[in-house]
């Protein structure tokens, strides 16, 4: 286990959290959140009694929730590596695309719904196996990563820059699946030495300050033309306060990894999480918003629980980027995460009102909890230390 992180929250807001997740979530997820008879794991469950409330699969799911029974596995939980190894077994089976890669969404039962190969699913499954990687020290797991990255190399690779958004291609071309593939780049260059994984992440960190950040007002744009210039429709200009979030840590941690961060470095950093404070907020709450427009006024005022974990990982692991208080983000997710069914969680609310909806809870932000508990749990990965080799064959 890598050494945790010079602390920079209170010890109660960690203890608490830490129970909470190591005890009662992890509890749920395992006992609920597992499909035991049909495999793979269920997508949402029901806010008042746990139980699965989808008919599909979803592969973007599976890898996460790989991820995060892997986490919890290596922070102690029982039961968490047969839950990874489960995952797996319905991601190498039911998941596969026969032309390579990954389908979409299965049914319940695990026949094909969706084969669309979708690059932000791929950018998790590349994620997902780094995580399969360290805690089973499995070397297929690289491999199957890398095939992969050359999938989305060789198929997706886009003339203009970036990478298609899936196949078949879709539009509008979005910021958001390069940020994730980013980070499964940089999940594995934790883990091995691999140039493959560093090109691709140097492109990514280079395309993010070309094309994705507007450094006029330094707003991370959402949705792009098929040239990755800004969208045509006004109504789509718009930035999420949370992966501006996203993004800090992400550069941080790029930095911390050795990359050459040229151009996107702690200054630009303090200036995403500077446009996130003034835009980003509800002055009557504190929460933060989902979207906001390119004039700063308010598209979507919903807040979702990963934006506030998004928040709290980027005061965690940049306390120097200006973000904001741990203290406060924590008191935030406290609030999400007060509900009758212990280990489940309000998946959103409105950020001025604090009004919560009551609706199913997705699996899927169990990914986001866990990435912000890493350090409370003492799974948050070194950028430094021993690796391995590892070469990706081309």
């Amino acid at each position: 286990m890598a050494p945790m992180a010079e602390r920079t929250w209170d010890q109660a807001d960690g203890e608490a959290f830490r129970t909470w997740l190591l005890g009662p979530a992890a509890s749920l997820w395992l006992e609920r959140g597992v499909d035991r008879t049909a495999g793979g794991y269920f997508d949402q469950l029901t806010f008042d009694s746990a139980k699965n409330s989808s008919d599909f699969k979803r592969l973007r799911v599976c890898a996460r929730q790989i991820f995060v029974f892997s986490q919890l596995a290596e922070a102690g939980v029982t039961g968490a590596r047969e839950a990874v190894l489960h995952g797996l077994d319905f991601l190498f089976g039911r998941l596969r695309h026969p032309d390579g890669g990954f389908i979409r969404s299965t049914t319940l039962t695990g026949a094909p719904l969706d084969t669309t190969r979708d690059l932000y699913d791929h950018a998790f499954v590349i994620f997902a196996l780094a995580a399969a990687d360290r805690l089973t020290g499995d070397g297929g797991m690289l491999t199957e990563a890398c095939a992969v990255l050359d999938l989305i190399e060789d198929r997706m690779a886009h003339p203009a820059g970036g990478y298609a958004e899936g196949l078949p291609p879709q539009q509008p071309r979005r910021q958001n699946p390069h940020m994730h593939l980013l980070e499964a780049c940089l999940a594995w260059l934790t883990r091995v030495d691999n140039s493959h994984f560093s090109r691709v992440a140097h492109e990514l960190i280079g395309l993010f300050a070309r094309k994705f950040l507007d450094k006029s007002s330094f707003m991370l744009f959402e949705f792009f033309e098929d040239d990755l210039s800004l969208h045509h429709d006004a109504d789509t200009r718009v930035f999420e306060p949370g992966h501006h979030f996203e993004w800090v840590w992400l550069l941080g941690k790029a930095r911390r990894s050795g990359l050459d961060v040229s151009g996107a470095g702690l200054e630009v950093a303090r200036a995403l999480a500077a446009t996130a404070q003034a835009f980003g907020f509800a002055q009557e709450t504190g929460l933060p918003f989902g979207t906001v427009r390119a004039d700063g006024s308010v598209a979507d005022g919903t807040c979702r629980i990963w934006v506030v974990t998004e928040w709290l990982r980027a005061c965690l692991d940049e306390p120097a980027s200006g973000c904001g208080s741990a203290k406060h983000a924590f008191a935030q997710l406290r609030r999400f995460t007060d509900v009758p069914v212990k280990g489940l969680w309000h998946e959103r609310c409105d950020a001025r009102s604090g009004q919560f909806s009551n609706e199913s809870v997705p699996a899927s932000s169990l990914y986001h909890i866990v990435s912000a508990l890493a350090p409370v749990i003492g799974t948050e990965t070194s950028c430094a230390g021993n690796k391995v080799a590892g070469a990706c064959l081309m």
